[in-house]
């Protein structure tokens, strides 16, 4: 091997661990965020934060449910993690699991978005397009120790 390629190899490696340290950290401050929260609503089983897929249980479980105009999609906690599972099944067949994957994410940004509402209303639109680019293991974070927020309607 040549200095060339050792270089390379070198630079690559680097890069790798890198991406593995960042990816590690990122997991670490999502699981810690969402334990906080799902220990702070009482709900049941907040060690589930700590499982990779079982992570959008928590998140679900701390929005319930998504209204889109007069719909309503409810059990949030259940959709999330199916959702991630058949993204990781059917993302093998061309051009549907693409879009599955786009409507996935798709709903995984609007589900973060509500959550951030939950905690931070003012900032969630700042918070959710930045973990849209990837940012969401600090916001979680962030937000752990915070209470929901109880935004009352109008009166008429």
């Amino acid at each position: 091997m040549n200095g060339y390629y050792g270089g390379l190899l070198a630079i690559g490696l680097f890069g790798g661990f890198l991406v593995f340290l960042l990816g590690a950290a990122a997991y670490v401050l999502t699981a810690i965020g969402l334990y906080k929260m799902a220990q702070n609503q009482n709900l049941e089983n907040p060690w589930l934060a700590w499982i990779p897929i079982a992570q959008f249980y928590v998140v679900g479980a701390l929005i319930k449910e998504i209204k889109l105009g007069s719909t309503t999609i409810p059990r949030m906690e259940l959709v999330l993690p199916l959702g991630a599972l058949a993204v990781a099944v059917l993302s093998w067949i061309p051009f549907i699991g693409t879009l599955v994957a786009l409507a996935y994410y798709a709903l995984m940004v609007y589900s973060l978005y509500l959550l951030f509402k939950l905690y931070v209303p003012n900032e969630a639109v700042l918070y959710t397009i930045l973990s849209a680019l990837g940012l969401f293991a600090i916001f979680i974070f962030i937000i752990r120790d915070k209470d929901q927020v109880v935004v009352e309607a109008p009166q008429e």
